[in-house]
Order: C-alpha cells, then structure tokens, then sequence
C-alpha cells in the first residue's frame, strides 16, 4: 500500500512534529493506517487536528480530547514471560504478555526495535486478557517492544526482551569467549531544547574474565559521540551507568536517534526534544 499524502498533525492549532523515523511508515504500511502520539501534561479540553495533502485532493479530520484529573488510565501490563530479559537471537520463542484495563482493551502491536518491523497484532477482549506471539528469533541486541492499546486509543509501551548472542555464536566461542553486549534501559525522553537527555544503559559481560570496556553515546542523524564512559565489568555481570547530552534548544519539536555502542555492540532509541517557541 502506498500512502497517497502528506500528513500533518495539530494540537489547538499548534503544528505538531510527525513521528520521525521508519516506525511511521512501517504502521503505514501494515496497518493502512497513520499513528500520531501525544501526551497532555495538563488537564483540559484540547482540539487534536489532522491535515492531509494530496495531488488529487486534500482532507481532514478533528477530534476533541479532554483530560481529566478522573480519567481513564493507560493499560497496565502486570506480567510478562518469559520472566527473563534475554532471548536467543537463534531461537524460537513464545512471547505473552498478562494485561488489564479498566476500560476495553483492543490490541497489542508488537515490534523488533533496530530492524523497525511489526512481527504480528494481538486482539485483546474485556479488562483482562494475555496477549501471545511466536518469534523466530531476532538481530543481536533488538528489542522487542510492545504497544498495549485499549479502545480509547490510550496505551501502555513496553520491551521487556532484548535478544542476546545466538546459540551458534556461542558454540563457536567453544563455551570460553562470551560477548559485551550493551542494551539502553531507558530515557527522560521528551525533554524540552536546552535540557538535559539522558540515557540509561546496561553493559552486559559474558566473557570468562573481567573486561574494560568504553561506552559512547552518539546522537543525531549526523552522528556525534556527545559522551562516554570506561567501566570494567566482572566476568558474568552487568554495569548500569548514564550518559548524558545536553540538547539545542529548538523552536519547533524535534526527533533524532540516540545510540549507545561498544566495540562489539550497539543499541538505538528515537528520542524527542520539545520546542521553545510558543
């Protein structure tokens, strides 16, 4: 399916920045539908526009969204399995994910981060309901990340897996030499231009022996390292740390991609930065 305009997206009549990146297109695609997110920081009545424009005609759509001090919560996903975070790159695995609402839940978009793929859409029914997928493995250090949508369109996102080395890797390794694998936890993303971004990091060390190890965080779509650490992480254990960048204050909102790497590894997240102008 192609998509037949260009789509722009206002809030009280503020221009807002589409979402920046493949994912977009990747809904699109799948879906036959575009996806805008936004959150509301304060309570009110807003008017949520859209704006498409074509060559062979143009059209558009409002919505009125109130938020409430009372309103309805995202959905909660109270458990997931497996329990562990680290999946084999080579491996089949089923995926679930326990979830309630207090209001109807609709459906869960499951996604591999990096490759920027939708790997399948779970319907959900009623308040409670657990959500399953069978996955063939997946790229070293992907996430899988999933949307939990309930009817309002409200959602909870969460990656409760990150793929580790395959099984084939390690039998090469002879069981001896393991891997440093760097997975990012999470940012403070959105903040608004001028403040600080930070990135929260795991560094993995698989290896047989302690490893010395830097860890860069590169930012922008003209890639700069903004900030590193050196660590030394015991053999079998993980070292969390954050690195930070102090972004641009920007008129208009932005999105670029942040990524954290290592010699061997890498992982990447969009992030947003709010514009100053008003």
């Amino acid at each position: 399916m192609e998509q037949q305009g260009t789509t722009h997206w206002y809030i009280n009549g503020e221009y807002v920045l589409t979402p920046a990146g493949p994912w977009s297109a990747t809904y699109f695609a799948d879906v036959g539908r575009e996806f805008f997110t936004h959150t509301f920081d304060t309570v009110g009545t807003y008017l949520v526009d859209v704006a498409v424009t074509a060559d062979d005609g143009n059209a558009a759509s409002r919505w009125e969204v109130t938020v409430a001090e009372e309103g309805p919560e995202p959905p909660t996903v109270d458990a997931s399995r497996p329990a562990t975070s680290e999946l084999v790159a080579d491996e089949t695995t089923t995926l679930e994910l326990d979830i309630s609402s207090t209001t109807e839940l609709d459906r869960v978009v499951w996604w591999l981060t990096q490759s920027d793929v939708i790997l399948d859409i779970s319907d959900l029914e009623g308040t409670n309901d657990t959500a399953s997928v069978e996955i063939n493995g997946g790229c070293h250090t992907c996430q899988i990340e999933a949307w939990v949508i309930d009817d309002n369109n409200t959602y909870t996102a969460v990656n409760p897996w990150v793929f580790e080395e395959s099984n084939a890797a390690n039998d090469d390794a002879g069981g001896d030499e393991g891997s440093v694998a760097v997975h990012i936890q999470g940012t403070n993303s959105p903040v608004t231009g001028g403040e600080v971004l930070e990135v929260t990091t795991t560094v993995k060390n698989t290896n047989s022996s302690a490893v010395t190890r830097t860890v860069g965080l590169v930012v922008g779509n003209d890639p700069e390292t903004v900030d590193t650490r050196t660590v030394t992480i015991p053999a079998g254990e993980s070292e969390q740390l954050t690195l930070v960048f102090e972004t641009y204050p920007v008129a208009q909102d932005d999105s670029f991609p942040v990524r954290v790497e290592t010699e061997e590894s890498s992982d990447q997240r969009t992030v947003r930065a709010y514009g100053t102008e008003t």
